[in-house]
């Protein structure tokens, strides 16, 4: 049975992939993530790895050129070992350096059935190809979710997808697979979008004909419909509630915060988040062992020091190496997909680290069960290493804030330094800090902090399309807090080390 499922992702074929989805053994697949260890993953998963790398090698025009430029013979790699040494692509040497026909299977971008699009550093949009075999894998992934970890095999579940809708690569990204999963679930979707009222109308109207309730969305805006729904008099705690979330982190203060708020008894894994991107999709999740090691780890600095190198417990996932290949090297996660354009050791710039099971289950030691779960790799997110914070969802980068800095009138009032960083209110809500260094004899004033902070919120609604969007559902929130520092002030801008531009 294994080598049968295994078989089943051979993204080469052509076939109608829908219906293979409605023909694959989901039950089965699931005995084997119970039964089989990680190095029966690992090694599906370097297999495959190795031939989406050659298959793009002989398909794909703009890989062909790549390899060719950096002096590769796809011929000579034929181990994973061989494979660790191809150069990395990215946006910057890649995506960008060729047109998007040139990056699809066979330059046939006209056979994609769907093409997303997400924002990038310069405002312009990037567009991401699939075809169906994306949408069987994302399938597989998310029926595994949802049966897994929130049972629909056993409750009548009404899933409430609160993720923006259009071009935005979430809200298909999720509609699309939990649609299909619903064809052979007890499983029912709507799709009321980023609209808190909506969403909780929603709720309030359907509810009563459902044993569950599945929200789906950005972290902070599913926790502005708990909030609100609780202050309208909805009664979260009166039906079965679960949530699902991505593009964005939070810690497990945070989670326990929004679980009371919910009244949700049932324990952390009732919330559960997701790593994903418009490229590859959804790449790694939380699973109730990744939660419970994180909640273990953030209650042990030292030991989340010793494992992470660093303090503060990142997000903390698992990923199945046969769906995503995944490595960290020089400190960020280099990935390889069967993709609509297939990206091969493609540099996300996220900064991460890969930790193999066992690796993590004996750091742990005694402080966890024997048997704990899925025997699959841990995917450790420290953020963006390109300099990027998330707010709301949307990607702020440094030259987005650059951009705003440059308005004539700043010119003789600020050097152009500055430094940013995502903080959390009270009640959790998250807010945008900028912190700007004043020239020379320039004295803070209330007057310039406001004409900055104008000038940087009105720059970001108009270049960042994400930025936009979280702009009209969380207005107040999304006005950053200037801090304007003296000049060489030691806090941030102290002479003679390299400017950061996030701290």
């Amino acid at each position: 049975m294994p080598v049968n499922l295994i078989s089943s992702f051979k993204f080469q074929k052509k076939q109608n992939w829908i219906t293979e989805f409605f023909r694959f053994n989901t039950p089965g697949f699931e005995k084997l993530l119970r039964t089989q260890g990680e190095s029966f993953w690992k090694r599906a998963g370097e297999k495959r790895a190795l031939t989406v790398f050659h298959e793009a090698a002989r398909r794909v025009p703009a890989y062909k050129d790549f390899l060719k430029k950096n002096k590769i013979n796809p011929q000579k790699i034929k181990t994973v070992g061989d494979f660790s040494h191809v150069p990395h692509t990215d946006k910057k040497n890649y995506v960008s350096s060729y047109p998007i026909h040139k990056r699809c299977w066979d330059e046939k971008l006209s056979e994609s059935s769907l093409v997303a699009m997400s924002s990038g550093t310069s405002g312009e949009p990037n567009f991401w190809p699939r075809d169906g075999y994306q949408e069987f894998e994302a399938a597989i992934i998310h029926e595994t979710i949802y049966r897994n970890f929130f049972q629909i095999n056993k409750y009548k579940t009404l899933l409430v997808i609160g993720f923006p809708m259009g071009v935005y690569v979430s809200g298909l990204a999720t509609t699309l697979p939990s649609w299909l999963v619903a064809q052979k679930n007890n499983l029912t979707i709507i799709t009321a979008g980023n609209n808190k009222t909506e969403v909780l109308r929603t709720v309030r109207n359907l509810r009563q004909n459902y044993e569950q309730i599945i929200l789906v969305g950005h972290p902070f805006f599913i926790k502005d419909i708990i909030e609100t729904g609780t202050e309208n008099g909805m009664r979260w705690d009166k039906k079965r509630l679960r949530m699902m979330f991505c593009s964005e982190g939070f810690n497990e203060q945070w989670r326990d915060y929004l679980l009371k708020k919910a009244g949700i008894k049932a324990g952390r894994s009732a919330i559960l988040s997701t790593y994903g991107s418009s490229e590859m999709l959804l790449m790694a999740h939380e699973t109730p062992q990744s939660i419970k090691y994180r909640q273990i780890l953030e209650s042990d600095p030292a030991l989340s020091n010793e494992i992470f190198g660093r303090p503060l417990t990142p997000n903390l996932f698992q990923f199945n190496p046969l769906l995503r290949h995944i490595t960290s090297e020089g400190g960020e996660l280099i990935f390889t997909a069967a993709s609509g354009t297939p990206l091969i050791r493609f540099n996300l710039h996220d900064s991460g680290k890969i930790i193999p099971y066992e690796d993590m289950k004996n750091r742990l030691g005694k402080k966890i069960s024997a048997n704990d779960g899925w025997q699959l790799p841990f995917l450790a997110l420290y953020g963006r290493s390109d300099y990027t914070v998330i707010l709301y969802a949307a990607n702020i980068y440094p030259e987005h804030i650059h951009s705003a800095l440059n308005h004539r009138p700043f010119l003789n009032k600020i050097t152009g330094k500055f430094a940013m960083r995502k903080g959390y209110l009270k009640n959790m809500d998250e807010y945008l800090e900028i912190n700007i260094e004043l020239k020379t004899g320039i004295k803070s004033g209330h007057e310039l902090s406001k004409q900055i902070q104008s000038k940087i919120y009105e720059k970001l609604k108009d270049i960042n399309m994400e930025f936009r969007d979280a702009s009209m559902k969380f207005p107040k929130n999304t006005v950053p807090k200037i801090v304007l520092h003296s000049y060489q002030d030691p806090k941030y801008f102290k002479p003679g080390l390299k400017p950061r531009y996030i701290v």
